[in-house]
């Protein structure tokens, strides 16, 4: 395979690691124009996962490739196949080629100490395909026709993965036409900029993401045409792309979809409270040279379906101000226990906050790990979101203007816990409320840990004596009997 510049592009940075090793992005994005060749950047990305990154600790990797239909997936497998089966060094890996309809994939030869080999399989998207999987990695192409069922079925394939990496690659979908709940909602993250593993690449006329600038693109746009298709004149004859110019007065939306990826920005509509929680003012309160003091507490909060967890801190600002900050959210739980152990050793044997209930996952982990926490009861839940409440909309709480914990504080919304009050809640699953939680739960927990009594240190015993016969008289201590 001859990778195009472009492509070579966006694989390199499917590719990179962070500083611990893991996938620099955990989801990536690719928005591109039909026909540019992104199943070549979908081949690619298959091949190396499947034959150069295996997992280190042995056991069997698996790579699961869906498509919204199944030709479209059936096609994907077969240009992979014909590749592999083309290429001796491949196939003196392969154990099986599997090319029954449904169960189309490719299991690798076991590697020593595995007990099955490496596997790749493609199936088509459906509300329930995916389960009984552990998917490694996910590659989730034509993703402009994924509902948010079909996404649920294949999202918690990679639940207990340690660094996993779904990869989503569409075109623009067509409102009132595709389903496409999912792939709008990454392109925003990518956006945005929100989350700090999220990956996001577009080639698409500068300014499109703009509601008013894209309403100004005209279809005979050249210089949006090269900058929307980056194989424009290599893989993309300019011939036929001027003859679809010719023909798209019929359809203009529908040529600036296809072809230019006009995709903008849905614009904004005025903002609904959904909680007491005054935004302004918490934008009000940013301090962007704020750290984690000497005295700090940690809180863990995890979502519902432990599809993701966030771990956060606090500590104070000034005798009259808490500071707090969202620390790191990631997908599944087995990463927890270790990384707050870590970073209680980090901030001094910090405290350790929780709801037991909501962290019911996490708790075995944590024991195991050694790491002591305090548990709140639905009470202190209540207590900790009126506290947090009260405290931002006075200016009492600040934090660094993360947008990351900005906009869960801002999609959250709150619901009853029994008679006790009130806590965040998700109105909107795509914005995790974990990163509200934990912030809320932390600036509990310093409020907590300062109310404690401090004990006075224990006096130090007494200083060893000898006692000798001789030394007792008669109505003194009688060795015979005396306590030691």
């Amino acid at each position: 395979m001859t990778l195009d510049e472009w492509q070579r592009y966006v694989v390199s940075a499917l590719v990179e690691v962070d500083d611990e090793g893991r996938w620099a992005s955990s989801e990536f994005g690719l928005l591109v124009a039909r026909q540019n060749g992104k199943g070549e950047i979908l081949l690619a990305y298959d091949l190396l996962h499947l034959f150069m990154f295996p997992r280190a600790d042995k056991k069997r990797k698996t790579i699961l490739h869906s498509a919204h239909e199944v030709k479209t997936a059936v096609d994907a497998f077969e240009r992979l196949a014909g590749v592999v089966e083309s290429v001796p060094q491949l196939m003196s890996r392969v154990d099986n080629i599997y090319t029954a309809n449904g169960k189309e994939g490719i299991v690798l030869k076991r590697r020593e100490g595995q007990r099955n080999g490496d596997r790749l399989r493609f199936i088509a998207r459906t509300k329930k395909s995916g389960r009984g999987f552990t998917a490694d990695i996910r590659i989730d192409d034509e993703a402009q026709e994924e509902s948010l069922q079909a996404n649920n079925a294949l999202a918690y394939t990679q639940s207990q993965i340690t660094n996993p990496q779904a990869l989503f690659t569409g075109t623009v979908p067509e409102d009132g036409v595709n389903d496409s709940e999912v792939w709008e909602a990454l392109r925003d993250r990518g956006r945005k900029g929100i989350g700090a593993r999220t990956g996001w690449m577009e080639w698409s006329p500068e300014g499109s993401d703009d509601p008013d600038i894209a309403d100004a693109i005209e279809p005979g746009d050249l210089d949006a045409l090269v900058e929307s298709n980056p194989s424009l004149g290599w893989r993309m004859p300019i011939e036929t792309v001027i003859d679809q110019l010719e023909r798209a007065n019929t359809d203009p939306d529908g040529y600036l979809r296809e072809r230019f990826s006009v995709w903008p920005n849905r614009r904004p509509v005025e903002a609904q409270a959904l909680s007491e929680l005054d935004l302004d003012r918490w934008r009000d309160s940013e301090e962007p040279d704020a750290s984690l003091g000497d005295v700090s507490v940690i809180a863990i909060a995890a979502a519902r379906n432990a599809a993701y967890c966030s771990v956060s801190a606090a500590s104070r600002f000034d005798d009259d101000t808490i500071f707090v900050e969202h620390v790191r959210t990631d997908r599944g739980t087995m990463w927890v226990a270790e990384f707050v152990k870590s970073l209680k050793a980090d901030l001094g044997d910090a405290l350790v906050v929780l709801d037991s209930k909501n962290a019911a996952m996490i708790l075995v982990d944590l024991e195991r790990a050694g790491v002591k926490f305090l548990s709140m009861d639905m009470n202190e839940v209540a207590a900790a979101h009126a506290m947090f409440v009260e405290g931002a909309n006075l200016g009492l709480i600040v934090h660094r203007g993360q947008e990351e914990l900005t906009q869960s504080l801002s999609s959250a919304t709150t619901r009853k816990i029994g008679q006790a009050g009130m806590t965040w809640d998700a109105s909107d699953p795509k914005v995790p409320v974990s990163h509200a939680q934990s912030v809320t739960w932390a600036a509990w927990g310093l409020r907590k840990q300062e109310a404690r009594p401090k004990r006075e240190p224990a006096p130090p015993p007494p200083k060893p004596a000898v006692l000798t016969r001789d030394s007792v008289a008669r109505d003194e201590t009688n060795l015979n009997h005396v306590r030691f």
